[in-house]
């Protein structure tokens, strides 16, 4: 294989890396506030605030509210 082809398909795997890693933060981003915007409405707070620091309890709520 040439190195510009090297160079070529290197930099296009960057470039995907990047845009799947910025679609990929920008859905846990909205996932995120989907889940907080229910459980306001549903004046859960205590389980907010237990959702912050535990990635259990947070995925109990998506599976709970239905957020994917």
């Amino acid at each position: 294989m040439s190195q510009e082809l090297e160079q070529w398909l290197l930099e296009e795997w960057r470039e995907g890396y990047k845009e799947g890693f910025k679609k990929g933060l920008k859905k846990g981003e909205d996932r995120v506030a989907a889940l907080w915007k229910r459980m306001k409405v549903d004046g859960r707070l205590q389980d907010f605030y237990d959702a912050l620091d535990d990635k259990t309890a947070r995925e109990k709520l998506y599976k709970e509210y239905g957020i994917e």
